[in-house]
């Protein structure tokens, strides 16, 4: 996977989780034959957005099909709405509450006509030149160069279909947005924080899509997720979004962002391919499980009682994340963990994990974190203890098969 360097010099990795996504098709990413460049001056269009992916949703890339030429309207007033009411819009959106159709998760409707106004004509070098400007270390700014290089040669590929382009020219988009409320004098040291935390996981997603080293496959995944990351960071600065939703917002980009920089840093990320397709299904599937769900609550055709369903099932997917390091048999792991002395670094990467990817994947996922390795070494050592096995297992397996090993309470 590609490297995220130095990603804890911009911002601290945030251990709030919540396990809510929007609906994000995978889309075939096909790698580009071009060797990677320097970003170009060619416009990036503003692409249609699509009414299926809300909320908060502006786009959702089909696997298939042309793709659709609007201009965005602007004659509209930016509409919010509360829960259940139909979807909430950015400050630039001229999509009006409760218009959206009720469609499978990873579907799009072919006629796109209302949605979020984005600045048409963004070109590059524009982006690249807010990169420039950022007060950051220059390999942080250049790992954003070289996402930012990703997207334009595939917009600029032969190979990449027209929907793939259109999502490219989104994300770039969207990338300049954030950019722009970063170095903007008025946000709040916290809020710039964040918006620079949410362009990299933006970044490396991208990054992903085009990585000759993973399948067609993953690389849809990962196109999806950036797309997903982009409509929420996009939909949080809705000024006229209610707090209850922004709130929600937040934690899901948090989420997702920190799923993603976790998968890529060489000092988090899993070693063994099985454990990476493992921690990629994790979020693939907190993807598409959630965004069924919403798609329910703000279907204003949806009944009462699918509504409280679809809630509960929300619910139930953010609580195995939010409430994983509350999780009876993870505090028996703790436990017994701690009879071997970790570290405070060491404690923390388990929470940290557990929390990103849930029990029991996470906890086992931070054990291999090299701040645990002495422990780690010492646990699997010790032959009178019931959890051996698991220890062991995870020293020298991969962990993602490790929780059978799990002793009975």
């Amino acid at each position: 996977m590609s490297s995220n360097r130095r990603i804890s010099r911009i911002v601290g990795t945030s251990c709030l989780a919540a396990a809510v996504a929007l609906p994000a098709t995978a889309v075939a990413a096909t790698a580009s034959d071009a060797p990677a460049r320097a970003p170009n001056a060619t416009s990036v269009d503003t692409p249609p957005p699509s009414p299926s992916s809300r909320p908060p949703g502006y786009y959702t890339p089909k696997t298939q099909g042309p793709e659709t030429s609007q201009k965005p309207q602007t004659s509209q007033k930016p509409a919010t709405s509360a829960p259940g009411s139909g979807a909430p819009s950015t400050g630039a959106s001229s999509s009006k509450p409760g218009t959206s159709t009720s469609t499978k998760p990873g579907t799009s409707t072919s006629s796109p006509s209302q949605g979020a106004q984005f600045q048409a004509g963004v070109t590059p070098a524009e982006v690249e030149a807010r990169i420039n400007a950022l007060d950051l270390p220059e390999d942080v700014k250049q790992q954003l160069r070289e996402g930012l290089a990703v997207a334009v040669n595939a917009i600029d590929s032969p190979t990449t279909s027209a929907n793939d382009k259109t999502a490219y020219r989104y994300l770039v988009d969207s990338i300049n947005r954030a950019l722009q409320l970063a170095q903007n004098p008025t946000t709040s040291p916290a809020d710039r924080a964040m918006y620079l935390k949410y362009v990299q996981g933006i970044n490396e997603a991208t990054k992903l899509t085009q990585d000759a080293k993973l399948s067609v496959a993953d690389r849809a995944v990962y196109l999806s997720l950036a797309v997903s990351l982009t409509n929420y960071v996009n939909a949080i600065q809705d000024p006229n979004l209610e707090p209850v939703y922004k709130a929600v917002y937040v934690k899901i980009a948090d989420s997702i962002t920190n799923g993603l920089l976790a998968a890529v840093d060489p000092k988090t990320a899993p070693k063994k391919p099985e454990d990476q397709q493992k921690v990629k299904q994790i979020l693939q599937d907190t993807n598409t499980t959630a965004a069924a769900a919403l798609a329910v609550l703000q279907d204003p055709n949806a009944t009462p009682e699918a509504k409280q369903q679809a809630q509960q099932q929300v619910q139930a997917v953010v609580d195995a994340r939010t409430n994983a390091v509350q999780n009876n048999d993870y505090l028996r792991f703790l436990n017994e963990v701690k009879r071997y002395n970790p570290s405070d670094a060491c404690l923390q990467a388990i929470a940290d994990r557990t929390t990103q990817a849930g029990w029991p994947d996470g906890s086992l996922w931070g054990l291999t974190d090299p701040s645990c390795a002495d422990t780690l070494t010492k646990a699997a050592a010790d032959k009178s203890s019931a959890w051996n096995a698991l220890f062991s297992c995870v020293l020298n397996q991969a962990f993602s098969t490790c929780a059978a090993y799990i002793p009975p309470q």
